[in-house]
């Protein structure tokens, strides 16, 4: 179940709730519903946005034999971004025939991209 599906029904047993006249163990029950509904869209949200890398994971290419050259053109793209050095995932993209590194994390619903370096620095 998606993050709609999840927020529909969640909305569903709210408005249940709302609208319930019965006895306090159903309400008890739609709002217990609810919350857990609410709790897995939240989960699946924050899942959404994490990011897989971090510092310690994103080693330095095979083609670049300059360790600090590396880290710098990491550490400027990360600044360029305004981005945490524990955001961002490590992609290539293929522009004219050439390959580059970009930087790719998530705001929101959106998939952003940050320049790092070509693939092959010669």
């Amino acid at each position: 179940m998606g993050d709609r599906d999840h927020a529909i029904e969640a909305l569903e047993h709210l408005r249940t709730i709302q609208s319930a006249e019965s006895g306090g163990s159903t309400i008890e029950q739609h709002r217990q519903n609810a919350i857990e509904h609410v709790e897995a869209l939240v989960a699946e949200l924050e899942k959404s946005t994490q990011v897989e890398t971090s510092d310690e994971s994103v080693e330095i290419p095979d083609n670049w034999d300059d360790d600090e050259e590396w880290e710098s053109k990491l550490e400027e793209a990360r600044e360029k971004a305004s981005i945490s050095p524990s955001k961002g995932t490590l992609t290539t993209k293929t522009i004219n025939g050439r390959e580059y590194y970009y930087l790719q994390w998530r705001e929101g619903e959106k998939v952003r991209s940050q320049y790092v370096a070509p693939v092959d620095p010669a």
